[in-house]
């Protein structure tokens, strides 16, 4: 591969031949053609709430939403619901699976896009075929509810703090693990107090929405 904006010296059999002008630019003897290199393109931006940076990189003008669908349990439907995110460019940030009841289980997706991207999606995932039912939700919604296991050293003293909307239980203080419920945003508020105490997280559940 040639080193771009640089023109390499071309032989014929009459000798060394230099480029000449032909069309909209400088033209190699044998026909290619070569341009000025391309300004660097300006790094991106890490995301306000996420620090994602790269080519993928968030859009500031990004949110963050929950998108609960209800699908048929059956080979193929995760990969339809990640097809939909994948030829429209988005990323989902996490994906994962509840309850089933019969033939119909609930699929959890959170993802990062703008209001308009997200209703282009909704109605592309609501259009597949196995999927009955969609509901998506802002996650900074009280509405979105989340559960978390935290395990604390032994003897920490550790507690949620007393204005959380949360609900917790355990007693860490004895080595029982911690179990906290409520909205995501406060879920997750003291999931990271917890790991700045030195606890660490066994996962962190999205509840099925209310009925």
């Amino acid at each position: 591969m040639s080193n771009p904006g640089m023109s390499n010296a071309g032989t014929s059999n009459a000798g060394t031949s230099s480029a000449q002008p032909h069309g909209h630019g400088p033209q190699h003897p044998h026909g290619a053609h070569h341009h000025a290199p391309h300004p660097p393109r300006p790094a991106h931006e890490p995301h306000v709430s996420t620090g994602h940076t790269g080519p993928d990189g968030l859009d500031p003008d990004d949110e963050r939403w929950v998108a609960y669908v209800r699908a048929d349990h059956r080979t193929g439907t995760i990969a339809a619901l990640a097809g939909v995110f994948a030829t429209r460019g988005v990323n989902f940030e996490s994906l994962a699976t509840g309850d089933v009841h019969g033939d119909v289980g609930l699929v959890v997706v959170t993802f990062f896009a703008g209001a308009r991207r997200q209703r282009i999606l909704t109605r592309a995932v609501t259009r597949l075929p196995m999927v009955r039912g969609v509901l998506v939700r802002a996650a900074t919604d009280p509405k979105v509810r989340a559960a978390a296991v935290l395990n604390l050293p032994t003897g920490s003293t550790f507690r949620p703090d007393p204005a959380a909307p949360v609900r917790w239980f355990g007693d860490p203080e004895h080595g029982e693990p911690m179990l906290v419920e409520g909205s995501l945003t406060a879920v997750e508020a003291v999931v990271a107090a917890a790991r700045a105490e030195g606890g660490t997280s066994e996962g962190l559940v999205l509840r099925a929405p209310a009925t």
